[in-house]
């Protein structure tokens, strides 16, 4: 018998059918590799026999069908047939697609895999260990990882194992690691201007950073799961209202510096953003940047020598000394306080103006102040009030409204000069000496006041109704010791010039933690950009954005 080369195709259409379907050469491929049979092996003979059984069926058909005469026809010929060519019907891996390691606390991402270039289908099966991972679409080529929420223990601790099967052939596994991460925002303790975090410390997502035009300001960034500074970019989303240094490469907890534009007033976001192509954003922050609003006050001590009343309790209070502690707080807002004495040693200014000598500063609203505010009004000035808020600090005050006309015993109503909103079930001092007797409000229209009982006198026109009031918005602003601390009457300074238009030009407020609240009791000082509920009137007023920036 003439010796001939095997047929190569036909070797090759064996090969595929033996290792794919006869039981022993499945055994020989169950890793994926096709391992060629022993020729001198005797667990290898009946495998050799169906492999030269199989290639001279074939062999013969392509003969029947018209091959090549002088084409091999005898499978003892050439090589041995008993050394398989290359490769089975398996195939040898499979690829990852391209993916971000690192995953956002609290959400979830997808995992894809693909076939080798002329690889038959596989199934897949995708698994973790996790128990800060859960999966869905676990049994197929692509599937979606699930964050619990909570951040992994270090780096890479989390694994997402991917098996491929394939019928006949050996599985083949492949592991991920992961990392869960979490970005938070948080006040820095260096910051130079304002955080607020909106009443909601655990809720990062609404909190808000300030910084003045052309400044800088520090936000504190921490960062959990083993992610560190250089797995991110952080980026302001309109750079010219703000911009941020990159972060510290290898650190996972520091203070990121914020620089503000070029601009007087402006917002834009600060964003966490992971340096994957996803560029998935893990926290954000609002930054505003504003023009500094600088409130210029002078402050003059005056009473009477004529009248003891008048006395000051606190002649030495040094009120320009309280402005670093005013800009300490008034900062978080973008503003400054520059505060003078009208005496430049400090000294209390005497003026003659306790004229109805009742040892205090008596005030008619009606009027915006009267006579005796006049006479310090016209004291308080010269080259030191230029350009400033006046504001006046005196012993004690009487704010009077005023008969407009006379009031019998027995009356229900009195009507008063000018009008003002009274607080119903308020009782207040009508009158003077023998005659003075309090009277409770019931009710009022315009300036008649309807009164709980009836009038025990009767009173004249012109008859003092004393209203109470700490201090008025007035020029000068006047502010009263009283029996308040000396703190309280330097915060009541800092809240009745900013009310001022040339000031802060903000309202009352109710929040015992901001210093524009409506009484004094505060119990903190700050200004805020969550918006605080107005005292009088309907809504609320955001004091960050209300204060000008001209």
């Amino acid at each position: 018998m003439s010796l001939h080369p095997l047929d190569p195709e036909i070797v090759a259409a064996t090969d595929d059918w033996f290792y794919a379907e006869h039981p022993r050469g499945r055994e020989l491929c169950a890793d994926g590799t096709r391992t060629p049979l022993d020729a001198t092996s005797e667990e290898d003979r009946e495998g050799r026999q169906a492999w030269i059984a199989e290639y001279r069926r074939r062999l013969a058909e392509k003969q029947a069908g018209g091959g090549d005469d002088d084409g091999p026809d005898d499978p003892g010929g050439g090589d041995d047939p008993t050394d398989p060519a290359e490769g089975c019907n398996c195939a040898a891996d499979f690829v990852i697609d391209p993916h971000c390691t690192i995953i956002k606390a609290g959400d979830s991402a997808q995992f894809s895999v693909s076939e080798l270039d002329g690889a038959p289908a596989g199934s897949y099966v995708w698994t973790t260990t996790s128990d800060k991972l859960t999966l869905a679409n676990d049994h197929a080529s692509t599937v979606r990882v699930i964050s619990t929420g909570m951040p992994s223990a270090s780096r890479d601790a989390e694994t997402l194992t991917v098996v491929r099967s394939q019928t006949g052939c050996a599985d083949i596994t492949k592991v991920i690691h992961l990392t869960v991460g979490k970005v938070t925002f948080s006040k820095a303790a260096g910051q130079a201007y304002g955080y607020d975090d909106f009443d909601t410390p655990l809720d990062p997502d609404d909190d808000h950073v300030s910084v003045k035009r052309d400044a800088d300001t520090t936000v504190h960034v921490e960062m959990e799961g083993g992610i560190v500074g250089a797995d991110f970019d952080f980026e302001c989303a309109d750079a010219g209202i703000a911009t941020c240094e990159e972060a510290p490469a290898m650190l996972p907890s520091f203070d990121l510096r914020i620089d503000g534009g070029s601009t007087d007033k402006g917002s834009t976001v600060l964003r966490a953003k992971v340096r994957c192509p996803s560029a998935q954003v893990f926290r954000e922050i609002a930054v505003h940047t504003y023009k500094e609003r600088e409130v210029k006050v002078v402050v003059g001590k005056f009473h009477d020598s004529t009248s003891a009343g008048t006395a000051l309790r606190f002649p030495n209070a040094d009120y320009a000394g309280h402005q670093p502690t005013i800009n300490d707080k008034v900062k978080e807002a973008v503003a400054r306080f520059d505060i003078t004495n009208f005496d430049a040693a400090n000294a209390q200014t005497d003026v003659a103006f306790d004229s109805d000598g009742n040892g205090a500063l008596s005030y008619d609203i009606a009027a915006g102040g009267g006579t005796e505010l006049t006479r310090i009004a016209t004291a308080f000035t010269g080259a030191r009030t230029t350009g400033r808020i006046r504001i006046a600090i005196i012993r004690d005050m009487k704010s009077y409204f005023y008969l407009a006309s006379a009031a019998a015993a027995g009356d229900t109503t009195i009507t008063v000069r000018g009008s003002r909103a009274f607080d119903p079930g308020r009782a207040m001092p009508l009158g003077t000496g023998a005659s003075q007797e309090n009277i409770t409000i019931a009710s009022m229209s315009g300036a008649t006041l309807t009164l709980s009982a009836p009038l025990a006198h009767a009173h004249p026109a012109g008859t003092p109704l004393e209203f109470p009031a700490g201090g008025w918005s007035s020029d000068p602003i006047m502010i009263i010791e009283g029996s308040a601390s000396l703190d309280t009457i330097k915060w009541t300074m800092a809240h009745e010039a900013g009310h001022r238009d040339e000031g802060l030009d903000l309202r009352d407020i109710v929040d015992q933690t901001d210093f524009m609240h409506w009484m004094q009791s505060w119990t903190d000082y700050r200004l805020r950009y969550c918006p605080r509920t107005k005292k009088h009137g309907t809504g609320t007023e955001n004091q960050w954005e209300t204060i000008p920036r001209t």
